[in-house]
């Protein structure tokens, strides 16, 4: 008679430790900072259009305010690599009407839009981004690939790997 009272129990227990399991891991999800990259472009009223601007790069963070450890901005021609940006640790906060961008500078990327045009080669932007929540713990990762597109002066992505 006892028998039966206990395995309840232990049922009880079992069941109670998988759901704290799946809580736990689904309020980390829910609370933890999402970041990415994306093309940077501004609405044109006058043409009623989106413009491109290709030296620039916009990144976004949502849910809960992020520290980057590392944001790393590469340029490639071909394999050659012709422009490299690293920055690490500072954060950023979410908000719903505001980005932060990284601008390449104009004259310096007329320079690299020269030399992708002497040439017929590929020209490669890669985005990588290293964050974590402000309190620390699991390091988490966007990265972009894009190549550039002369037609429509934009970047396209090829790849993009985040978790």
């Amino acid at each position: 008679m006892a028998l039966i009272p206990l395995g309840i129990a232990i049922i009880a227990l079992i069941s109670s430790l998988f759901s704290m399991y799946f809580t736990r891991k689904e309020f980390r999800m829910a609370h933890r900072p999402f970041v990415w990259a994306m093309n940077y472009g501004f609405f044109d009223n006058s043409k009623s259009t989106i413009v491109s601007v290709p030296r620039r790069v916009a990144f976004r963070v949502k849910n809960s305010p992020a520290k980057i450890i590392r944001q790393k901005i590469l340029i490639n021609l071909d394999t050659k690599n012709i422009f490299s940006s690293d920055k690490k640790d500072f954060v950023r906060f979410p908000d719903e009407a505001s980005e932060w961008s990284f601008d390449i500078g104009a004259e310096e990327f007329n320079k690299i839009i020269d030399q992708f045009h002497k040439n017929t080669s590929k020209l490669i932007r890669i985005i990588s981004t290293q964050y974590t929540s402000l309190d620390g713990g699991k390091i988490y990762y966007h990265k972009l690939e894009q190549s550039f597109n002369p037609a429509d002066n934009s970047w396209k992505d090829i790849k993009t790997e985040a978790d």
